[in-house]
């Protein structure tokens, strides 16, 4: 059985980070954090704002808050989208772990 889509799936316009939350991660986390939580390889490309949780659904975006967003190098952040499993639980620990402090 083929399932046929009726409407196009629309483009991604991209995540808008709240001021106060991008310049809070920047503050937090200073660069990219994937080598800090153990990922493998060095840092490749800029470092950007990630969603870690998952959203739940294809092509909408998890919340935009700080307990949210990871800074991350397009290498890791390719990582962390390819191997969500593995790191996803390493990153939340990190940002849960800055919380605290």
């Amino acid at each position: 059985m083929t399932l046929r889509r009726r409407a196009p799936i629309k483009a991604s316009v991209g995540t808008t980070w709240p001021a106060s939350v991008r310049e809070d991660a920047w503050s937090r986390d200073h660069g990219c954090i994937g080598p800090r939580v153990g990922m493998p390889e060095v840092c490749l490309g800029a470092v950007e704002l990630d969603h870690v949780r998952a959203s739940g659904g294809m092509g909408m975006k998890s919340r935009s808050t700080l307990d949210n967003a990871a800074s991350l190098c397009g290498r890791h952040h390719d990582l962390k989208t390819r191997e969500g499993r593995a790191w996803r639980p390493r990153l939340l620990e990190y940002i849960d772990r800055q919380a605290r402090r």
